[in-house]
């Protein structure tokens, strides 16, 4: 079995084709295309996932898009300055080992 471009796509890489193929613009479909990947990737708060097309496979994207591409790129413009680049969430375990090497650290400076 061999792979091709085709079977290393996402969904977003998918949205962004069919919307080019509707006519919105390649700077637009980009900027859909990063709210639907890095809501995913960045696990963006759920209330917005339903702006991020994960609700309805991006139809609603793709009619906010045709529609009203200037306030749509704004929109989406804010989503992404509002959760973009969020830290990943350090798990539980992770955190309190963290939290309890941090007064060992502080008495051995002390120490020292």
């Amino acid at each position: 079995m061999t792979m091709n471009d085709q079977d290393m796509l996402f969904e977003w890489d998918f949205w962004k084709s069919h919307a080019l193929d509707l006519g919105v613009a390649e700077d637009l479909a980009e900027l859909g295309k990063s709210i639907m990947r890095d809501a995913y990737l960045e696990r963006w708060p759920e209330e917005s996932l339903g702006e991020c097309g994960w609700w309805d496979d991006g139809f609603g994207m793709l009619a906010q898009a045709q529609k009203n591409p200037q306030e749509t790129r704004k929109h989406w413009a804010a989503l992404l300055r509002r959760y973009g680049r969020r830290r990943a969430a350090t798990p539980l375990a992770a955190r309190s080992r963290a939290l309890q090497a941090r007064p060992r650290a502080a008495e051995e400076q002390r120490i020292a």
